[in-house]
């Protein structure tokens, strides 16, 4: 048990050392996070576009064959 405690207590600077292991953890789950999220609304951004400009496409081929 006493292992544990000084695994933790890492020399009486634990509080330290987990305080800027946890804040290290968070940052770099918020950054996944907001990553993730920036990712997934550029793709339905994307697909978006590429919708848009299939339909612009379209109407275009329909006005060339209208044409006499």
């Amino acid at each position: 048990m006493d292992q544990i405690m000084n695994f933790f207590s890492m020399g009486n600077y634990g509080a330290y050392i987990w305080t800027a292991y946890i804040l290290t953890a968070v940052v770099m789950l918020s950054l996944l996070v907001t990553t993730l999220q920036r990712l997934h609304k550029n793709q339905a951004e994307l697909e978006e576009l590429q919708q848009l400009m299939e339909s612009a496409k379209q109407s275009n081929n329909k006005e060339e064959t209208a044409r006499p």
